[in-house]
């Protein structure tokens, strides 16, 4: 195969290998695909940070977990379902959000604590599981501020990870936490930040900075494009 096909025609060879929708035993191991030619990765050869296949590197491939829900659009676009979570504190009669500086793709970007929704999860399951794995905090209370029930109800973002997927369908919560946060392997950088160094000072992904642009009413100035 050449590199750099059309991602919709690739897309469309993978959904006739894979089927339509994430189904609970349809998938034995993880299957992992070149982004650029959909040529089959050996899943040794692929890590979250970048594999090289036919003389290109990527940190990016399509990746499908047997635990995670997938689904393909009638574009034969591929959509991923994600949960996150706003974790605040109060200090001093001031407001902290927990942020982490990604490690891997999308890396040197500020992030809330999200995952990708695995099978048999709801959201709200999932949400308290990714802030855990990614900030360590003990969670006071949860509210669930976008989204619904199922990961099916929550908002279509465009927002690429790592996995392949360009969209994703996000379930938002807003946890009061306690504790000082830990670094996971999926950072370098981990701490509480006010409303203002967010919207002035940190480079946000995409979600995040959609997120907090609809809590603060105001649009952080230093946001992914994609």
């Amino acid at each position: 195969m050449g590199a750099n096909q059309d991602r919709k025609s690739i897309l469309t060879r993978i959904r006739g290998v894979m089927g339509d929708e994430s189904v609970e035993g349809n998938i034995i191991e993880t299957q992992v695909f070149c982004i650029n030619d959909g040529a089959i990765i050996p899943t040794g050869s692929w890590r979250p940070e970048e594999y090289t296949h036919n003389d290109h590197a990527n940190p990016r491939a399509f990746v499908f977990d047997p635990n995670m829900i997938w689904r393909f659009k009638e574009d034969n676009e591929l959509v991923h379902f994600t949960a996150g979570t706003i974790l605040w504190r109060k200090e001093y009669d001031q407001i902290r959000y927990c942020l982490m500086r990604r490690r891997r793709y999308p890396a040197g970007y500020y992030t809330i604590p999200a995952g990708h929704i695995e099978l048999g999860e709801t959201p709200h399951m999932s949400a308290l599981r990714e802030s855990f794995e990614e900030s360590g905090l003990g969670v006071i209370s949860i509210e669930q501020i976008a989204g619904g029930s199922t990961p099916y109800e929550g908002i279509e973002l465009l927002d690429e990870c790592r996995r392949g997927s360009i969209y994703h369908i996000w379930t938002l919560f807003s946890c009061e936490c306690i504790g000082e946060p830990s670094l996971s392997e999926e950072g370098d950088v981990i701490g509480w930040y006010t409303q203002s160094e967010i919207v002035n000072n940190l480079s946000l992904n995409r979600a995040s900075g959609y997120f907090f642009g609809e809590l603060f009413n105001e649009t952080p100035k230093n946001v992914r494009a994609q």
